[in-house]
């Protein structure tokens, strides 16, 4: 009696010693099984994104930022969520771009003259009279040189999505006709505030003063501007025709919008959603560019009729070209200038 007693308690011994062992391989098989399952439960976490503009509601770039928003969150079923701040509600441009250099989940999109600061060359894309029209933005992203502003951007900590972004062309709007450079002597013109801009400003005969686009009406109105150059789609959005009646098409800057955030927050993606983002502001980014033109046109035959605005289309041309010709070899942007356009025509 005894021996069976002692072979059952060696029997059930044996057992437990086997269930361990078992419960020991099976937590250590399901390991990488959990991993992965942490992995995929880390790629479906919800994103929430904040998109930060100076542009007003009916802006183009508004208007654009909000079907980036759209088609995100259906691409990724959901899980990207990207919320729009228009009108300066987050901060002017500069701001929005040091807040997602800190780190935050913030989009902005800038222009080649702002982001001049951290890449120098870069901002020859906001010369006058660089481009004919935006033809010419898709290809100027498949460049080698385009690759190489890309990186550098990157060591500075902020992430170029991309650069073909199109908000119009820009034009000296204020009260009185403008033909010549000459016309703008004396005439303070508001503008962004960096070399690029106000020196091609000032070539073209105005007296160029940088502010804050959000108090851009109320200087006009106050009379301490004379006007702005700017984009119909802005122009319109802004309401300027209350208090400026000229628009008159000099067409000087292409403006291109640069949509940029930092690298941490890149950093913090999976590479899948890295390309995803970058793939969407590129698409949209190409899709609105004839869109721009069509609004622009829309919007200024309606503030003719409507508000009495003149579109002076009576422009010579030739002449702001020339006289902004020289800012290329001030700004040191001669040779890229070269360098680009042998690259877009390969």
């Amino acid at each position: 009696m005894r021996k069976l007693f002692v072979s059952t308690l060696v029997a059930l011994g044996c057992i437990a010693l086997t269930a361990c062992g078992n419960g020991g391989s099976s937590t250590s098989a399901n390991q990488p099984a959990n991993a992965g399952k942490q992995e995929a439960a880390a790629s479906s976490e919800k994103i929430t994104l904040k998109f930060g503009n100076t542009a007003g509601e009916e802006d183009i770039q508004t208007i654009a930022l909000r079907d980036v928003a759209e088609r995100l969150e259906k691409e990724s079923n959901g899980r990207i969520v990207a919320e729009v701040y228009p009108s300066s509600s987050l901060g002017d441009t500069d701001d929005l771009t040091e807040q997602a250099m800190q780190g935050a989940a913030i989009l902005t999109v800038s222009d080649p003259s702002r982001l001049a600061s951290f890449v120098n060359d870069y901002g020859m894309l906001q010369m006058p009279y660089i481009f004919d029209d935006y033809s010419g933005l898709d290809k100027v992203m498949k460049t080698a040189l385009y690759d190489e502003w890309k990186k550098q951007f990157a060591d500075q900590g902020i992430w170029l999505i991309t650069s073909n972004w199109f908000s119009g062309t820009r034009n000296f709007c204020l009260n009185k006709e403008v033909k010549n450079p000459e016309d703008l002597a004396g005439q303070r013109i508001r503008t962004i505030g960096n070399d690029l801009c106000t020196s091609s400003v000032n070539a073209m005969g105005a007296v160029a003063t940088p502010m804050s686009w959000s108090e851009v009406y109320t200087s006009i109105q106050q009379k301490a501007l004379d006007g702005a150059e700017v984009q119909t789609p802005s122009f319109y959005a802004t309401r300027l025709w209350e208090v400026t009646k000229y628009i008159n098409k000099t067409e000087h800057f292409q403006l291109i919008g640069s949509v940029v955030t930092g690298t941490k927050f890149r950093d913090s993606l999976s590479k899948e959603d890295q390309e995803l983002v970058e793939r969407v502001f590129r698409e949209v980014g190409t899709e609105y560019q004839a869109k721009c033109i069509e609004m622009s046109d829309n919007y200024e035959k309606e503030m003719v009729e409507k508000y009495g605005v003149i579109i002076n289309n009576d422009v010579n041309i030739q002449a702001f070209k020339d006289a902004t010709a020289p800012v290329y070899a001030q700004l040191g942007y001669e040779d890229v200038k070269e360098e680009l356009m042998k690259e877009m025509a390969q």
